[in-house]
């Protein structure tokens, strides 16, 4: 993006590369911990799992993939150790997807990471500016998804 690109025309692509660099930052604080093959995209699953399990279905919808592409982030994330797989006990036809004890510990990692990354951007950005951009954020997080034409 040029200087001379308008500032709306600019915003969509400002908010996607400052999320994709928090996430970035995130993920390289949980990586020197140990878990280097994990990404951004597991956060959103363990996010999913991490209360009561989920289906795959439900962390496909949840993440924005399909199905087949759920199950093979779970696989990756089974085969690492972070989930485990159980029968569903209102379908026992279903399976449900959970946290093992390593995911578990990485989600409290991942909590660290993100409370550390916030208080870099905040001393970043000092007082005003933050005030200003969680205003802005809450702005854009409460406008509908899908909007009207």
């Amino acid at each position: 993006m040029s200087s001379l690109t308008p500032p709306r025309a600019q915003l969509p692509f400002l908010l996607m590369r400052a999320q994709s660099a928090v996430s970035e930052r995130i993920n390289d604080r949980i990586s020197r911990r140990g878990h280097p093959t994990l990404r951004p995209i597991h956060g959103l699953v363990f996010t999913r799992i991490s209360q009561a399990g989920a289906s795959i279905n439900d962390i496909a919808a949840f993440i924005g993939v399909t199905k087949q592409s759920a199950a093979a982030i779970v696989d990756a994330l089974e085969s690492d150790g972070y989930v485990t797989r159980r029968t569903d006990p209102d379908d026992r036809r279903a399976r449900l997807i959970e946290l093992t004890e390593r995911g578990r510990t990485v989600t409290r990692l991942a909590t660290t990471a993100a409370a550390a990354e916030a208080d870099a951007l905040a001393e970043a950005m000092g007082d005003d500016v933050l005030a200003e951009v969680l205003d802005a954020l809450r702005v854009l997080a409460d406008m509908p998804s899908h909007p009207q034409t």
